[in-house]
C-alpha cells in the first residue's frame, strides 16, 4: 500500500530507512500476499489516527519467476540475510514469513536490481479506503 503521490515500485523507502530484511543503503521492495496483509502491515508501521485513504496495486510474477523462500530470522540477522539475497541476486523474489499475523503468511521482497524484476508488473492502483471503525480504534 502506499500514498498517492508514491511509485508502485519505488524503493527509496526500504533505501532511506531500511527495514526487517533489509540494511539503510540496500534498495529492495516489500510487497504482500494478500491485500489483507498489506493492510495490516501498514498499520503496524504507522501513527496517524485518522487514516488517509491509499493506493494498492496487484502485482503479477512471470510464470516462470523463481520464488525463494527464507525462514523466520530476528533481526540484525534478518537484515544480513536480505542483504545478502540482493547483492548475489539469487532471485527476484524472496518469500519471508510476516511478525505481523504470527508468521502465517507471507510477505515478498522483490529485487529491483535483478534481471527478472523487469517482468514483474502491476495493475493500475485502486483506491483503498479504511473503514471508519480503524480510525475509532486508534483514538
Amino acid at each position: 500500500m502506499h500514498r498517492p503521490e508514491q511509485d508502485v515500485f519505488g524503493t527509496a523507502g526500504a533505501f532511506l530507512r531500511g527495514g526487517r530484511w533489509n540494511s539503510t543503503g540496500t534498495r529492495l521492495l516489500y510487497t504482500a500476499q494478500h491485500a489483507s496483509l498489506a493492510v495490516l502491515e501498514m498499520l503496524v508501521n504507522i501513527e496517524e489516527r485518522r487514516l488517509k485513504p491509499r493506493l494498492i496495486t496487484c502485482i503479477h510474477l512471470p510464470d516462470d519467476c523463481l520464488i525463494e523462500y527464507a525462514r523466520w530470522l530476528d533481526q540484525p540477522l534478518s537484515q544480513q540475510f536480505g542483504d545478502a539475497w540482493v547483492r548475489e541476486s539469487r532471485s527476484a523474489v524472496l518469500g519471508v514469513p510476516s511478525v505481523v499475523v504470527n508468521k502465517l503468511e507471507l510477505n515478498f521482497l522483490l529485487n529491483p536490481a535483478h534481471p527478472e524484476f523487469a517482468g514483474i508488473t502491476g495493475d493500475e492502483p485502486v483506491e483503498f479506503v479504511f473503514d471508519s471503525r480503524f480510525s475509532r480504534s486508534r483514538e
